[in-house]
C-alpha cells in the first residue's frame, strides 16, 4: 500500500456554507501537503491536509486521517 497525501481549500458562500471550490490536490509526502496546506491558509476560509493508504493500481483508499486544518472546514468523518 502506498501512502497519498491531500489538501483541500473551503470557501464560504453568501449563506455561511462551506464549499469546496476545487478538487484536492495530491502530493507524494506529507512535509509537501503541510507546507502547501500553510500557504493556502491565509487566502481560503478553511484548509484541510489529510493522508490515505491506497491499494496500488485501485483506487480504493483506506479512512483519511487528518494531521493539519487552519479555519473552517467539513467534517471528513
Amino acid at each position: 500500500m502506498k501512502q497519498i497525501y491531500f489538501v483541500a481549500v473551503f470557501e464560504q458562500g453568501e449563506a455561511g456554507e462551506l464549499f469546496r471550490p476545487e478538487e484536492p490536490q495530491r502530493f507524494d509526502t506529507e512535509e509537501q501537503a503541510r507546507k502547501a496546506a500553510g500557504d493556502l491558509a491565509s487566502n481560503h476560509a478553511g484548509v484541510i491536509a489529510w493522508s490515505q493508504e491506497a491499494k496500488q493500481g485501485e483506487e480504493e483508499y483506506g479512512p483519511p486521517i487528518v494531521f493539519y486544518t487552519a479555519g473552517e472546514v467539513i467534517d471528513m468523518k
